[in-house]
């Protein structure tokens, strides 16, 4: 859930930064389903490297402590 609100706080930073709001975004209704199935996209590669990064420093502690 944190990464989540990470990612959600980067994402509204950016839109302002370039003063874009919901009102001046005006997307016919395939650009908005194109639009959505990219984030769902990279929403999901995000996550799985984040399961990925997490599975290999747990990995690595485990074999740092099996040598001592």
């Amino acid at each position: 859930m944190e990464m989540q609100n990470l990612m959600n706080l980067l994402v509204e930073r950016v839109l302002a930064k370039h003063n874009i709001t919901k009102d001046s975004v005006n997307l016919s209704e395939e650009e908005s389903k194109r639009l959505r199935e990219i984030v769902r996209n990279i929403e999901k590669e995000a996550n799985e490297f984040l399961n990925d990064q997490t599975t290999t420093v747990t990995e690595d502690e485990n074999t740092d402590s099996n040598s001592d």
